[in-house]
């Protein structure tokens, strides 16, 4: 019976000590360490028409309230009865997480100290401005295009990413429990259930998203003569990172272990679970298509429940390790040439990852959420409408028609459409890599290892999801393999799981 208790205190980036402002909402942009609000003289321009109003608090330092209750106990134990072929284990802990240093960080790139200008066609400039208007900054920080009212300005032109003063560290609690039992002097099963729900966990929330008022449903949001109501008409897109979020995984595990004769040991384990969550990375991924991290409607998250993106729902996995050729070899000659080989490898079957069909193309919503890509989250569209009731028809076989894209239509105006975050399936996978070598002794202390590694000895081709975004030509076809999405997507040419054949031939002395 093991039990512990951890004292942790939040980490975060190294301490902020000057030139950064926090968004604190209900006020605006607050200096930290100050009293100070951020504000904007209207009749000026540039760094110029930056004022400051006194708040009615001080904002710490760190531009954040201490979270200082970070208790974390763990408890494990392991039982077998007086029948020893049986073993029974579980536990359970808690466990915090540590801060991105970028996000406290980047409070320090907030006006007054650097100015970050958003600059949005019909929305703080006609259709069409010059290239040079989204470098200048000696411009009117309040936008006066499009008018809500008699000279009343439709937004600002400053960005914001912040941290909610009150935010708190993510923490999760981890379970299991299992049972294993031996049927031989070789052979064990064990089955093991295994949970985890995560807490507090952090998602980026646009506290300056616009209410809409629709006059014509058959326009977008941001198009007249629908209007656009921003909560800080002084000031663009502000983005805070807030404790809201949660996760939720919960999947059972089942193992056959062989271990025999002349170190032949086989595992094969099938996993069967189900993880669900709000958003599945604080910054979103390139790597999940519609991951973006932040919702498409900060005022109702609900809209974001639903599968993780690395939610994978069945998983078989066998690996093996067998000397080859297993038989007493009697001439010295072939023993020499032919006995010592050993062949290993990991074969993988999974299921795919879902993804979340995206409009695309201009914001159609008028949340400004789409296609508001950042130096904090990716870009993405607004979802669509679902056209019919049902189940969307999907063939992650047929490259050219995975999905029956007839089910979805472009939503508009004040709204989020039906459809759901990650509710559809791409393609599975399954991946043979398998290694071969011999061990040759050279003297006393002293061999030398040949050795073959094949990854997806098959060729087998594995397809990436497919495109998502409607306002893509190839909407609902498949256009990638898994190995060349992922190996773009993060800047390798190797290529990961699933990608295509690689052959590794290698030579190694061991003393």
């Amino acid at each position: 019976l093991n039990f512990g208790v951890r004292y942790e205190y939040p980490s975060s980036a190294a301490e902020i000590r000057e030139h950064a402002t926090n968004f604190v909402p209900g006020y605006g942009p607050v200096i930290v360490g100050t009293n100070r609000i951020v504000d904007i003289d209207p009749t000026l321009k540039g760094p110029a028409s930056l004022i400051s109003r006194t708040a009615p608090f001080t904002l710490p330092l760190s531009g954040v309230h201490s979270d200082k209750n970070n208790i974390a106990p763990m408890l494990g134990f392991a039982y077998a009865p007086r029948d020893a072929g049986t073993v029974l284990r579980g536990g359970f802990r808690m466990a915090y997480d540590d801060l991105f240093n970028n996000v406290p960080a980047s409070m320090a790139l907030s006006a007054p100290y650097n100015l970050q200008t958003s600059q949005t066609a019909n929305v703080t400039q006609p259709g069409k401005f010059p290239w040079a208007i989204g470098f200048d900054q000696n411009v009117p920080l309040i936008s006066n295009f499009g008018k809500q009212g008699p000279g009343t300005p439709t937004t600002g032109v400053l960005t914001f990413q912040g941290i909610d003063p009150d935010l708190r560290s993510a923490y999760m609690y981890q379970y299991n429990f299992g049972i294993q039992r031996r049927l031989g002097p070789a052979i064990s099963v064990e089955a093991d259930y295994q949970g985890s729900s995560g807490r507090n966990l952090g998602v980026f929330i646009d506290v300056n998203q616009p209410s809409v008022i629709v006059r014509d449903p058959t326009k977008r949001g941001t198009a007249a003569p629908n209007e656009q109501l921003f909560p800080y008409n002084h000031f663009g897109k502000a983005q805070i990172a807030k404790s809201i979020g949660n996760s939720n995984y919960n999947g059972l595990v089942t193992t056959l272990r062989y271990q025999g004769w002349r170190g032949t040991y086989v595992q094969a384990s099938y996993t069967y679970g189900k993880s669900l969550d709000y958003n599945s990375s604080y910054f979103g991924s390139a790597n999940f298509p519609g991951e973006t991290g932040a919702p498409v409607d900060s005022t109702n998250l609900r809209l974001e429940h639903g599968p993780s993106a690395f939610d994978i729902r069945h998983r078989f996995s066998l690996v093996y390790v067998a000397e080859l050729p297993m038989i007493a070899w009697n001439n010295v000659f072939a023993r020499a040439a032919l006995d010592g080989w050993r062949i290993s490898g990991v074969t993988t079957l999974q299921s795919g990852y879902p993804f979340t069909v995206v409009t695309g193309g201009p914001d159609s919503s008028g949340f400004n959420q789409a296609n508001a890509g950042t130096m904090t989250m990716p870009s993405a569209g607004d979802r669509p409408d679902l056209t019919r009731p049902g189940p969307v028809p999907q063939n992650n076989r047929n490259p050219d028609a995975a999905f029956d894209t007839t089910f979805f239509a472009a939503a508009f105006a004040g709204r989020v459409g039906t459809s759901g975050r990650n509710q559809y399936y791409g393609p599975g996978l399954a991946n043979y890599d398998v290694a071969i070598g011999k061990s040759f002794p050279v003297g006393e202390q002293v061999r030398l290892q040949l050795r073959g590694d094949f990854f997806n000895v098959f060729n087998h081709t594995n397809f990436a999801n497919p495109v998502n975004d409607m306002s893509n030509a190839n909407f609902g076809k498949i256009t990638q393999t898994l190995g060349s999405a992922v190996a773009t997507s993060v800047g390798t040419t190797g290529g990961p799981i699933g990608g295509p054949r690689l052959i590794q031939l290698s030579m190694r002395i061991q003393f």
